[in-house]
């Protein structure tokens, strides 16, 4: 029975959220709702401005057959040949075509690299180590970042800026992934404290008077912790990924707000360890504050189904066989309402369990 309610309890953490290096346009800024506000920092650069600089007829040529096949070419007429291809990497990257988008962004690497436009060349290279990332081919994605940070460096960037912040976080979560412990911890700690620092020198009771970048900087702050508590969690540090997770939380209520999937997933992250510490009262507390605050927003939650599988499980671990069917079948429903196949596949498991119970 433990070992199936931690199933759906380690399932149902749903997303880890990552944090890519996406265009500063306003279409594309429009198309990310992982984390509100918090977009790379990595690089400000602004695409549109590039078109001062030449294109070969060759590269030209073939970016056009590219649009025209896409149906793009007719939109993006007046945009900079360079800023089209980047923008299709992207969106290939949102819609998880990684191989796709790697050979649209190695097309995107020559044209700056033509252009001899060092900016756009590190502004690619940061993509291309997302996709790498998001591939899981953690050594590519390693040379990358660290290729990027070395010249992020060398153009004057502080190594304390959100930007080498944001990848060092990101090098952490792939030396966890590779069980180099040493590496990781040392990578998180950095992060961590490194932000906590700029922190302590703000004044950070009235959230609204907050700069952008200093936004930018908590929500960083928040990100790092979390990412953190997600390794503590692989590594059965449930207390301090718990502390953490509360910390991550405190941030994302008064900045992103109550209702945000951000939000919503964190205090659906809480409850799962507070249920692996057995602490199922606060954990069915934690679930039902998910799930009210889900259905109380403009549009339900598409993790709704998973709040209620991981309500239902810690029911049933607590023995309320009767609250837990009920969440069970709830989460059931809402899955296939929902189309959301790995909660369906979680709900269908928890009620087997159930079953079995009553058989008992």
């Amino acid at each position: 029975m433990r070992n199936s309610i931690w199933r759906v309890l380690s399932t149902c953490i749903l997303k880890y959220r990552t944090y890519h290096s996406y265009c500063k346009c306003v279409q594309c800024k429009e198309t990310y709702l992982k984390y509100k506000t918090r977009n790379s920092s990595v690089f400000s650069i602004k695409l549109t401005n590039c078109g001062s600089k030449p294109i070969s007829s060759k590269h030209s040529f073939l970016l056009a057959g590219i649009l025209t096949w896409l149906g793009l070419k007719k939109e993006t007429e007046e945009e900079d040949p360079l800023v089209s291809v980047i923008k299709l990497g992207i969106l290939n990257v949102q819609k998880k075509e990684y191989n796709s988008a790697e050979n649209i962004l190695h097309l995107a690497l020559k044209l700056a690299q033509e252009r001899q436009d060092m900016q756009a060349q590190r502004y690619i290279f940061d993509l291309l180590a997302n996709v790498a990332f998001e591939k899981g081919d953690y050594s590519k994605a390693e040379k990358l970042f660290i290729q990027v940070t070395k010249e992020l460096l060398a153009s004057g960037t502080q190594f304390d800026d959100n930007s080498i912040v944001e990848i060092s976080l990101k090098l952490a979560s792939i030396y966890s992934h590779r069980d180099e412990c040493e590496k990781a911890e040392k990578g998180f700690q950095f992060c961590i404290t490194t932000q906590q620092n700029k922190l302590d020198s703000m004044d950070l009771k009235n959230i609204s008077d907050l700069t952008e970048y200093q936004k930018d900087t908590v929500l960083l702050w928040a990100m790092c912790v979390d990412w953190y508590a997600r390794y503590l969690l692989a590594s059965g540090s449930f207390k301090e990924a718990k502390e953490n997770f509360q910390k991550a939380l405190e941030v994302s209520e008064r900045i992103n707000g109550l209702s945000h999937p951000q939000t919503l997933v964190l205090l659906n992250d809480i409850g799962s360890v507070q249920s692996l510490l057995n602490e199922n009262d606060l954990a069915i507390e934690s679930f039902k504050k998910a799930i009210k605050r889900s259905s109380g927003s403009d549009n339900d939650s598409s993790d709704l189904p998973a709040f209620y599988c991981n309500l239902g499980a810690t029911y049933l671990q607590k023995g309320d066989i009767s609250k837990g069917e009920e969440a069970c079948r709830m989460a059931l429903r809402l899955a296939r309402k929902m189309k959301h196949s790995v909660a369906e596949a979680d709900a269908t498991e928890c009620l087997k369990e159930l079953n079995t119970l009553k058989s008992q």
